[in-house]
């Protein structure tokens, strides 16, 4: 009787809200992830104009990178605080314009000093929606819908970054400013038109404790008497993630392709020019645009596809998967800087990319697979922290630090790839780790859990 009260009242919670109104909240927030990520793309494909015009060298011009990532790290620790105390859809909505202004800034300065605290004030900003838009999918989507939601906000990401260099291409070399000015417009432009969606489409909050108190079988009375969680189920709930050793690997396993991916992206540009003496814009940013969008979004489906065929994001096969895609992606990328063509690095390293992409998107879905939904809150704050602690924040300046050791920058993804293969042993130790105990696999539908013996 009881779990027939809990399926009903999930059900009539959702059926309050209109699905076309999700879908136009679902394209905005699309839309802002990926234009909040051009700023990076500009940031990559102009290097050589920017390092000229304020006199910077490698590792100070690296720190723009860094300062982003020491903002997303901060905001990623308050998050799960701030979330629970403020009205969701002011809280996004006011991030967004933050960052929107911080990207302004760039257009009216040339003192570096205060475009890296914008760039700090930018990453702080900008981590609330990265952490917030997955939450929103995982409450608000329509099952049918929810994978296929989830990759559109992945991509999206990238795709901010190909038009930071598509603006490259058309304005010119000497036309950075005016990237950021189309990025802050058009992102203030879209977020007047979230002020005008109710609140209700935003309120994560509810569900999660909803859930919460599902998951700890309390009855639905004591959930509307109660309405929140108590502190003690909160520290409970950072110890029990903590402690969980198959989703602690699985974060540094994404840590790690992550540090590799921005290394490359944000230096993409400085190594054809630099190593490969490409100096043509058009050459520049299909190179770009073949290697870290396209063979990103492929990827991205491809590991959509091999989630299906595995029997879905709870699949026991899930780890292999990850594992398989790794090792083979790190192959690839190893041999991709040992040729002085730009063809051939483009498409090895666009291999590397597809690869790596399919099993990032394998381990999204594995990464909360391994914790119940009324967990996935400060599961995803402990996610953002590690992956921007250990991938955002030192993967720019570990970069330019590395070009002073060694003379060619082929080096240096050579390393980068090695390193790839410490998230291979992550994920062959998770593996292991399942195999020898019993491990807990939750089903969304019915916010219950299962355990099952691999």
């Amino acid at each position: 009787m009881d779990s027939k009260i809990r399926k009903n009242s999930l059900q009539n919670s959702n059926n309050s809200l209109s699905e076309k109104t999700i879908w136009i909240l679902m394209s905005i927030i699309s839309l802002i992830h990926g234009l909040i990520c051009i700023s990076p793309g500009i940031l990559s494909s102009y290097i050589t104009e920017l390092k000229k015009e304020f006199h910077l060298t490698d590792d100070k011009y690296g720190n723009l990178g860094t300062v982003y990532g020491l903002g997303s790290l901060l905001g990623s620790l308050i998050f799960a605080f701030v979330i629970r105390l403020i009205n969701n859809k002011y809280l996004i909505c006011g991030m967004i314009i933050i960052n929107s202004l911080c990207n302004f800034i760039f257009f009216f300065t040339i003192n570096f000093s205060i475009l890296l605290f914008s760039r700090f004030i930018s990453g702080f900003a900008s981590v609330f929606c990265f952490i917030y838009f997955p939450i929103w999918v995982e409450n608000f989507a329509m099952k049918q819908w929810i994978n296929f939601m989830q990759t559109t906000v992945q991509v999206a990401n990238t795709i901010g970054n190909i038009i930071g260099y598509f603006i490259y291409l058309i304005l010119g070399t000497h036309k950075w400013k005016d990237g950021f000015f189309i990025e802050s417009f058009s992102v203030l432009f879209l977020v007047m038109i979230m002020i005008l969606i109710p609140d209700t489409y935003y309120n994560t909050n509810k569900e999660k404790k909803f859930n919460s108190k599902i998951v700890s079988n309390s009855s639905i009375k004591d959930v509307e008497k109660n309405g929140e969680i108590g502190l003690g189920m909160e520290n409970n709930a950072i110890k029990e993630i903590i402690f969980n050793f198959t989703f602690i690997m699985i974060v540094l396993y994404r840590a790690n392709r992550i540090f590799i991916f921005q290394a490359l992206n944000f230096w993409f540009s400085d190594f054809l020019q630099n190593s490969l003496s490409e100096k043509n814009p058009k050459v520049i940013f299909w190179s770009y645009s073949i290697t870290m969008v396209f063979s990103s979004l492929i990827g991205n489906i491809f590991g959509g596809i091999i989630i299906n065929k595995i029997g879905g994001t709870r699949s026991k096969f899930s780890f292999i998967a990850m594992s398989v895609l790794q090792i083979l992606s790190v192959i690839f990328g190893f041999f991709s800087p040992l040729t002085d063509s730009v063809l051939h690095f483009t498409i090895l390293m666009s291999i590397y990319i597809l690869l790596n992409s399919a099993s990032g998107i394998v381990s999204i879905s594995a990464t909360f697979a391994v914790v119940s939904k009324n967990l996935a809150g400060p599961a995803n704050g402990v996610y953002s922290f590690i992956v921007n602690l250990l991938g955002f924040l030192p993967a720019p300046y570990s970069y330019a630090i590395l070009k002073k050791f060694f003379d060619k920058e082929s080096y240096i993804i050579i390393i980068l790839m090695l390193y790839g293969l410490v998230g291979f042993i992550e994920l062959i130790l998770a593996e292991i780790y399942m195999r020898k105990k019993r491990i807990w696999l939750y089903s969304r539908k019915n916010y219950v859990f299962r355990e099952e013996n691999y």
